[in-house]
Parts: C-alpha cells; sequence; structure tokens
C-alpha cells in the first residue's frame, strides 16, 4: 500500500469518526430533552400523602400480673392480653392493629380481686382481705365460715323450756349455698344451726323483767306464741 492510499484511508476513517461523534453529540442531546421533559411531568404529579398509613402498630407490654399473646405489630395482628389468678382484667382483652397505625380497644391492667367485695360475711361478720382469700370475723353467738351458724347460748330468762307444747321445729331454707331458719311470731331460736329448735317467748316474764309495765291489770297467763290475761274470780274479762 503506497502513501496515497494510507492518507486516503485516514481520512476516511477521520470522516467516519467524526459522523459517529455528531450523532452521538444528537442522540445524548435527545436524551437529555426526554430527561427534562419527564422531570418536568413528574414535577406537575400530585405530592404522595405523608401521612400514608405505616405498616406497623405501636409496641404493646404485657400488663403487671399478667400475660400477653402475640408478638406481630402488622396492620390486621391482634394481640391478647390475660392476668393470673386473683387478678381481673381491665381494659380490652383484644386489640387488632388497624390500618391508620393505632390499636383497637383500651390499654389492658390486672386489677387486684377484692375477696370481700361480694360481703360473704353473715349476720353482721367482718371481712378480713387475705392473698387470693378472706376470713370471717363473727360476732358473739354467731360461728362458721360465713357466719352463718348461731352458737349455743344458755337460754333467757323468758324462755319457756321443757315443754313440747311450747316448742316448734323452725322453718329452715338455703339461701346462697348456707341454711336459714326462722320462728313464728312469738317463739324465739335456741340451739344451733345444725340443731335448732324454736322456744316460746314469755310475754308475761319478759314484761316483768323489763319493768316496762304489767300486760295484764290482773293475771297474765303465757300460751304457746302468745298471751291472755284472765281475772280474778268474780270478774269477767271485758273484749
Amino acid at each position: 500500500m503506497d502513501k496515497h492510499q494510507v492518507v486516503g484511508l485516514l481520512r476516511q476513517m477521520e470522516k467516519f469518526l467524526k459522523g459517529q461523534e455528531i450523532r452521538f453529540t444528537e442522540g445524548l442531546r435527545i436524551m437529555k430533552s426526554k430527561l427534562a421533559s419527564l422531570q418536568n411531568s413528574a414535577s406537575k404529579l400530585p405530592q404522595a400523602d405523608q401521612s400514608a398509613a405505616p405498616t406497623t402498630c405501636p409496641s404493646l407490654e404485657a400488663p403487671a400480673h399478667g400475660t400477653k399473646f402475640g408478638s406481630k405489630y402488622f396492620v390486621g395482628h391482634e394481640v391478647h392480653f390475660t392476668c393470673s389468678q386473683g387478678y381481673q382484667l381491665v381494659g380490652s382483652p383484644t386489640r387488632v392493629c388497624r390500618d391508620n397505625g393505632t390499636w383497637t380497644g383500651v390499654g389492658a391492667a390486672c386489677k387486684d380481686v377484692s375477696e370481700c367485695a361480694s360481703n360473704p360475711c353473715q349476720n353482721g361478720g367482718t371481712c378480713v382481705e387475705g392473698i387470693n382469700q378472706y376470713k370471717c370475723t363473727c360476732p358473739q353467738n354467731w360461728s362458721g365460715s360465713h357466719c352463718q351458724d348461731q352458737t349455743q347460748t344458755a337460754p333467757p330468762e323468758w324462755s319457756v323450756m321443757n315443754d313440747p307444747a311450747f316448742s316448734r321445729r323452725p322453718r329452715c331454707a338455703q339461701v346462697n349455698q348456707a341454711q336459714h331458719c326462722s320462728c313464728d311470731a312469738g317463739f324465739h331460736m335456741s340451739g344451733t344451726s345444725d340443731n335448732s329448735i324454736c322456744q316460746d317467748v314469755n310475754e308475761c316474764e319478759v314484761y316483768r323483767l323489763d319493768q316496762g309495765g304489767k300486760l295484764c291489770v290482773h293475771q297474765c297467763v303465757n300460751v304457746p306464741g302468745s298471751y291472755h290475761c284472765s281475772c280474778p274470780s268474780g270478774y269477767k274479762l271485758l273484749p
């Protein structure tokens, strides 16, 4: 290859490269123009809502003296709460993570259960709180776990004893798993709840002992459950 041929080849290559450079420059200009157009279009789009719902809710802790079930806080997931024995759940036992990133319901807490809240002690007994238990302190003449039993006491002076005609069986009924007994008018309870009997009240003797005056002007006669007045010979009782 002579000198003229080499020079001609170099000129052809120079023209080719110059053409490629022009096409590259034009392509780059077109790409920049399209990129600017896309950026301009994107700037006109509405702004994304910055307050869009998060994908999780805040973490929840187990209440004191209680247990939490569930450790995922994504939207739609549930968390459950229970309390230990002797405690009562206050609040929501189940909470669900909502789309807006908040939990349904209210916070759960475990409150100590008052064993005396139901007033288990009867007949004036005092309830003493304990750990998951209680004890009744009973007044005089009452005993039992709920002060439901009347203790044996000496019969009062005005009670008629040792006479079957002046005794009655009490009326008893089961109320709240405890036996309650009562007597007819003019009788009083004697003995214990397991072996109780209704004894006649001697109204004549009651008034005499209490110095409340006489029931009768002359003679007072006690009868089962009541009394009546009698007159001396030669007199008639007026109605």
